[in-house]
């Protein structure tokens, strides 16, 4: 990794309001993603940043959405928020510059003790998610090289006592702990308040070493929770999802929260909001997040109905929803074909997003949308964001009719176009002569 340049760290901030302050970690997970990545990946590490320069940085965010610390959004790999001495200076420098903003900081949490706490109770509208991963110290053991770190267990035990808003999540390795580990570790989240739960399925490249996880892991983990739902008490989101479509349908709803006291309930679909189609999940959970008092158009069991939640502005609702696409992904997509109608226009994806775009891009004749396998990677690896020029370059040699134009996922390039080896997506146009646009 090479050290991320200023510039990195303040398009974190002021695209996806990520402040970005160190990529030093506390932990050696067996399943470290940042372990499997191979030499000459454009992946960048912080380190050593001045306050100055994170003052800098927090000038840039946006205080309209969640403020994120220490999750792992951009190319430059995410360490331990709490390894900062300053930490609580950092976070009181935000309160003052955004008062009523949510903070989410993504966290081992082995450093969260008493006074930690106590001074996150102080700073007020944080949200914690912890990588709990297990409770056990049998299971802990196997994760952390021999480590059980269980201060991050007695800390869980203890956010309710300082009234601080925490979801967990868990790498599932039921080859390593077993299923019985990760079932525990679901229900003891549950039980100490967690509001939600994600469970991950663990990624592996055919750079991993190690003990791979099964082939069918995916199938095993969604029903091993579709089972685990009918008892645990609190929204669980498999990681990836899985999900074939755009649909605003609702996962599940957080316990004493304004949508669970409207009578939502998981399954609903919310087809409009203040009178406005919801285009995708994503796009009525910002819609709704964003809007005080929300008028809703429920579909359930078939029937259609009109609830409303009492929220304030830019406040959770408790509403809980798979990721699907942003609806400005879907407008560049449709901008796209726009501009090249009357051409025949070929849009690549990813394995992972195949469906859903398939179920919300209107095609026009002579275009249509093709799945990119992660090449490169290899693995169990399906999603766009590393995809590489060399998968596109393989693909498009297997087509038996090319396009004129071809539309690439923007995820898969840096602001100056480049992939995660540094190739400009222009290589592929003076490669095989094809005009080609990022979107």
């Amino acid at each position: 990794m090479k050290p991320a340049p200023f510039n990195l760290l303040l398009e974190a901030a002021s695209k996806d309001n990520i402040l970005v302050l160190t990529s030093n970690c506390s932990t050696a997970c067996v399943f470290c993603s940042h372990l499997q990545n191979p030499g000459g990946i454009d992946a960048y590490y912080a380190d050593k940043l001045s306050r100055e320069q994170i003052d800098i940085l927090i000038e840039f965010l946006d205080e309209s959405g969640k403020i994120v610390i220490g999750e792992s959004a951009t190319r430059i790999c995410e360490g331990e928020p709490f390894l900062r001495e300053d930490i609580i200076e950092v976070l009181q420098n935000i309160r003052l510059k955004y008062p009523e903003t949510v903070i989410q900081i993504t966290t081992g949490g082995i450093h969260l003790n008493e006074t930690i706490l106590a001074e996150l109770k102080r700073i007020g509208s944080i949200e914690l998610n912890i990588s709990l991963n297990s409770s056990s110290a049998q299971g802990r053991e196997k994760l952390y090289r021999g480590k059980t770190h269980d201060s991050a267990v007695a800390a869980i035990r203890k956010l309710k006592d300082y009234d601080i808003s925490f979801s967990g999540s868990i790498v599932a390795m039921p080859h390593l702990v077993g299923w019985e580990d990760i079932r525990e570790t679901i229900f003891f989240l549950s039980r100490n308040g967690a509001s939600t739960i994600r469970v991950f399925m663990p990624g592996f490249t055919r750079f991993t070493k190690g003990i791979l996880p099964p082939k069918n892991i995916m199938s095993s983990l969604q029903e091993f929770i579709a089972d685990l739902e009918r008892s645990a008490d609190v929204p669980i989101i498999i990681e990836p999802s899985g999900i074939k479509d755009t649909h605003a349908e609702v996962l599940g709803v957080m316990r004493n929260t304004p949508a669970w006291d409207s009578g939502m309930i998981k399954g609903d679909r919310i087809l409009r909001i203040n009178g406005r189609k919801a285009v995708s999940r994503v796009d009525a959970f910002w819609r709704i997040f964003k809007a005080g008092s929300p008028e809703l158009e429920v579909l359930r069991n078939g029937e259609s109905m009109h609830m409303v939640i009492d929220k304030r502005e830019k406040t959770s609702s408790g509403l809980v929803f798979n990721y699907d696409i942003h609806p400005d992904t879907i407008n560049g997509i449709e901008k796209g074909i726009l501009r090249n109608r009357g051409t025949r226009c070929l849009i690549l994806t990813s394995e992972l997003a195949f469906d859903l775009l398939t179920s919300c891009i209107p095609l026009r004749q002579g275009m249509s949308i093709e799945a990119v396998r992660n090449r490169y990677f290899g693995g169990n690896i399906m999603c766009a964001g590393l995809l590489t020029l060399s998968d596109i370059e393989a693909h498009m040699s297997e087509t038996e009719q090319l396009p004129q134009v071809l539309l690439l996922p923007g995820i898969m390039f840096d602001a100056s176009g480049r992939d995660l080896l540094g190739r400009h997506f222009k290589e592929i146009e003076e490669g095989i002569g094809i005009k080609t646009e990022v979107i």
